[in-house]
């Protein structure tokens, strides 16, 4: 029974996690909009977050159908299968602290309130999603 419980709170935290950094990401991405000179610089320069808001639409897409259905297939096609699948898992775990980091450290250059709070629970649901990596059983 205490097997049951574990897995049903995983899944909740993964249902609300995944809830929380989908809906903060797209409202962020709407927000600074996209335009090709905001894309171009945060793709050769790496200052914009508007990458990682996109890869926080992705993975709190995929948490929710974790949440949802419990396999991880999903999760393995996005971050590789294999004999180095603890390697990559490694990798999306550091992908996912520089991502909350990188977001934290932009909050203060954002100009509305409601956008620096999203902007932080944005930046701590990826601290939140890098420490679900290891939840996994």
């Amino acid at each position: 029974m205490a097997h049951v419980n574990k897995q049903i709170r995983k899944r909740l935290v993964s249902i609300s996690l995944g809830i929380l950094l989908l809906t903060t990401s797209i409202f962020l991405l709407i927000k600074t909009g996209i335009n090709s000179e905001q894309l171009q610089s945060a793709l050769f320069f790496g200052i914009s977050p508007i990458l990682f808001y996109m890869l926080g639409i992705i993975f709190g897409l995929e948490r929710i159908v974790f949440g949802v259905t419990g396999s991880e297939k999903l999760f393995r096609l996005l971050a590789g299968d294999g004999e180095l699948y603890y390697t990559a898992l490694l990798g999306v775990f550091f992908i996912f602290i520089i991502s909350g980091v990188l977001i934290l450290a932009y909050t203060p250059l954002i100009a509305g309130i409601i956008e620096k709070v999203l902007e932080l629970i944005n930046g701590l649901s990826f601290f939140a999603l890098s420490a679900t990596l290891f939840m996994r059983s």
